[in-house]
């Protein structure tokens, strides 16, 4: 059985992108990095909200061209993770558990 091609007509803020799922997802993503380059963070976000809907559609359609593109990172992301060390450290910290100290050798268990 084919696999049928659909082709969207989004209407996003101040634009209409019309495509399928990977080229609308691509296009809003550029518009949103050119938003994020001039300053403007809220047009941008609201780009990247357009453009991850469109990465769950080709994810919920099998769509190949899904696999290799990744999540576009918003700022909200930025803000929310920190820098990528500071993620690090506490993914590191959120998979290794605090293991209690031992007990100091003068005193007996249980105190």
């Amino acid at each position: 059985m084919p696999h049928r091609i659909q082709t969207f007509d989004s209407n996003g803020p101040n634009v209409k992108i019309r495509g399928n799922a990977y080229q609308v997802f691509e296009r809003y993503v550029a518009l949103a990095r050119e938003a994020a380059a001039s300053g403007d963070r809220i047009a941008a976000e609201n780009l990247y909200q357009h453009a991850e809907h469109y990465f769950r559609v080709m994810n919920a359609n099998g769509d190949p061209n899904a696999h290799g593109a990744p999540r576009p990172v918003t700022p909200a992301d930025t803000e929310m993770n920190g820098s990528e060390g500071e993620r690090r450290e506490s993914e590191e910290g959120l998979l290794q558990p605090a293991a209690p100290p031992p007990p100091p050798d003068d005193q007996p268990p249980g105190f």
